[in-house]
């Protein structure tokens, strides 16, 4: 296929084959980037899982120790003989206290607090490396895309070194994001506490209105933004011109965003849940928290990863193909200005000094003639 073929108007149809035939044609650097999210991220899966595995385990024996007791003190009531008042009482209280064991939940208490210490550290630096090469793995794969769509040989060394490169903005501009859906969420929890006294009713009719209106926003914001890190790759911006940029080009456009984007997310969510059904058919509910489980379960990851991020940049491009007439020449320019401007910025650095020395020239003064110089 040309280069120049790939510069015209794709449908949602068009979009998901031409995300197919860009990954096919380098299937191999694309699964080597996604590597290195899916090894922190099965990581994290199996430390989560396996805790929560584990203290549901804790909690089910507990909860087998509580009945063998409720039952070995229900029999033991039943059969003893009360003489006495005293008796009476003291009977009626074991009664009352033998509905759970206290030893046994103290058990579970202990296991679950011992466990929450133990990967509390393991778990954090898995999450650290996860979004560290996250972020990295997205613009390397981005910037893949962009080499192939003119023709050029990505290679990953190249691919991964603009990762890091633009690994804080791109980390910058999604901080920007949730900070401001947090202060959102601050203002829909003010306007519920305001409204805390008013009667039951409508309170809660308050409540759920406010909230359903903020989940059809949320999905609007998402929407928007599902192009940001192409805009900041592609087009090299920093975070805030990034995310105006993203949210210009989502203008008359967030139908086909939704129709690819989240619509392909949700075909994996749904493969994701029919391997989770056959892997609890085939070796039961705890095979789900065990360690191949999660590796099995997470398998789709290592070509979901790759497909998505090669889907956000084909709609990227094809939304500038339609609105400015997006062809190869101007994206050749808007590739090699990522290494233009990463070496302008160093020139110009150096040049500081070497360029301007009238701001730091001292200022003569002719006598003879009465000039300035």
């Amino acid at each position: 296929m040309l280069s120049e073929d790939l510069f015209q108007r794709l449908t949602a149809g068009a979009t998901f084959s031409r995300t197919l035939n860009i990954f096919t044609k380098r299937f191999d650097i694309f699964l080597l980037i996604s590597l290195l999210v899916y090894v922190p991220l099965v990581a994290m899966s199996v430390t989560v899982f396996g805790y929560i595995g584990s203290s549901l385990h804790t909690l089910m024996d507990t909860m087998g120790l509580s009945n063998r007791y409720l039952q070995q003190s229900n029999y033991y009531s039943n059969n003893e003989s009360v003489l006495t008042d005293d008796t009476y009482h003291i009977n009626d209280n074991n009664d009352q206290a033998s509905d759970l064991d206290p030893a046994a939940f103290q058990d579970f208490a202990t296991q679950l607090f011992f466990n929450a210490k133990t990967i509390a550290g393991q778990l954090f630096v898995e999450m650290l490396l996860f979004f560290i090469f996250a972020v990295v793995a997205e613009v390397a794969m981005i910037y893949a895309v962009g080499q192939l769509y003119v023709n050029r040989d990505p290679r990953f060394s190249e691919c991964l070194k603009k990762g890091f490169s633009k690994w804080c903005t791109l980390f910058g501009a999604s901080m920007l994001v949730l900070l401001g859906l947090q202060f959102g969420n601050l203002i829909l929890l003010s306007i519920l506490v305001t409204f805390s006294h008013a009667s039951i009713t409508l309170y809660f009719l308050l409540a759920f209105v406010v909230y359903v209106a903020w989940f059809v926003f949320l999905i609007y914001v998402f929407v928007s933004l599902v192009i940001l890190s192409p805009s900041i790759v592609i087009e090299n911006l920093g975070p805030i011109d990034g995310i105006k940029r993203a949210w210009d080009l989502a203008q008359s456009n967030r139908c086909y965003i939704f129709c690819t984007v989240f619509c392909f997310g949700l075909i994996y969510n749904l493969l994701i849940l029919i391997i989770n059904g056959i892997v609890v058919s085939v070796a039961g509910k705890e095979a789900t928290f065990s360690a191949w489980g999660v590796l099995v379960s997470m398998l789709p990851a290592i070509i979901y990863l790759p497909l998505v991020c090669i889907l956000k940049t084909i709609v990227y491009l094809n939304i500038r193909v339609q609105r400015e007439g997006m062809n190869r020449g101007v994206l050749i320019n808007n590739l090699d200005g990522m290494i233009t401007g990463e070496a302008m910025v160093v020139d110009a650095q150096e040049k500081t000094y070497k360029d301007e020395p009238s701001k730091f020239t001292p200022v003569s003064i002719n006598v003879s003639k009465g000039d300035i110089v």
